[in-house]
């Protein structure tokens, strides 16, 4: 299982994915191939570019779909990603998958998803 977690150090914002069989970590790949954004990189708490590639990179990290990806993570940006407001934060494959149901259970029932309030389990 995978888990993604994000931190400021002084004013760069860095988010790793770990392994937590391994506990072994890597960075994201932002996915600057297929969107970009954010060519400064990631950011949280806000809906602008470093958000939307945060969003982008983790539906394209956790699915392995491009398409997937692409379809959802302007959505998640404003139901995630926008509302972190910590320095530091996580959110595990089992959350991340979660949201990606709602939007598509949202998408297919033809409602624009603005989502509640996202509380991080940290």
């Amino acid at each position: 299982m995978k888990e993604y977690v994000g931190s400021r150090v002084r004013v760069v914002a860095l988010v790793s994915v770990v392994d937590r069989d391994t506990r072994l970590a890597s960075s994201l790949d932002a996915g600057f191939r297929y969107v970009n954004h954010s060519p400064t990189g990631f950011e949280w708490g806000y809906g602008g570019s470093g958000p939307a590639q945060l969003a982008f990179a983790l539906l394209l990290d956790q699915t392995g779909n491009v398409a997937t990806a692409r379809e959802f993570y302007q959505d998640f940006k404003w139901r995630v990603i926008a509302k972190i407001q910590s320095n530091c934060w996580h959110l595990d494959e089992e959350e991340i998958e979660q949201e990606i149901r709602a939007l598509q259970l949202a998408r297919n029932q033809g409602v624009q998803e603005g989502g509640g309030a996202w509380q991080s389990s940290t």
